[in-house]
């Protein structure tokens, strides 16, 4: 029998708040991936010298992680946002919906609402030092380039 975890007024308030964060994120993402286009350009074009090279490299191939991320941080804004509104009714509901789409195996126990805003909160500060240092090996790049 699962036990039903009942998302209270406060609950849902944190959740929009972390939806609301969580789609902030998409500024940050749009920045990486505008620097990875001007690399990429560049690339294409052969701007780069030796000293910029490594740079422009790095920033293509941090690229595909950053946008796994960011598509990540997309989605888990959307789950935040339904449990906010009630379209997700409560947790239960929320990991019985992962499982039968495959996304997420039920768990043994049931994650709190706190496990779950550290671990979006811990994925938004990865993605955050990915697409920093997408920004500024860029920048070297375009300096050196």
């Amino acid at each position: 029998m699962s036990t039903v975890h009942v998302l209270h007024a406060e609950d849902r308030a944190r959740c929009a708040t972390m939806s609301r964060w969580l789609a902030a994120a998409s500024v940050t993402g749009a920045l990486a991936l505008c620097c990875a286009v001007v690399v990429a350009l560049g690339y294409i074009a052969q701007a780069w010298r030796d000293e910029a090279m490594g740079f422009a490299l790095l920033v293509l191939a941090l690229t595909p992680l950053e946008r796994t991320l960011a598509l990540r941080l997309h989605f888990d804004a959307g789950l935040f946002a339904d449990l906010a509104s009630g379209r997700i009714a409560d947790l239960t509901a929320l990991d019985a919906g992962l499982a039968t789409l495959g996304v997420r195996k039920t768990p043994q126990a049931p994650r709190t609402l706190d496990d779950r805003l550290r671990g979006s909160r811990r994925l938004w500060r990865f993605h955050t030092a990915v697409a920093v240092l997408i920004a500024t090996c860029a920048a070297i790049a375009v300096v050196f380039g």
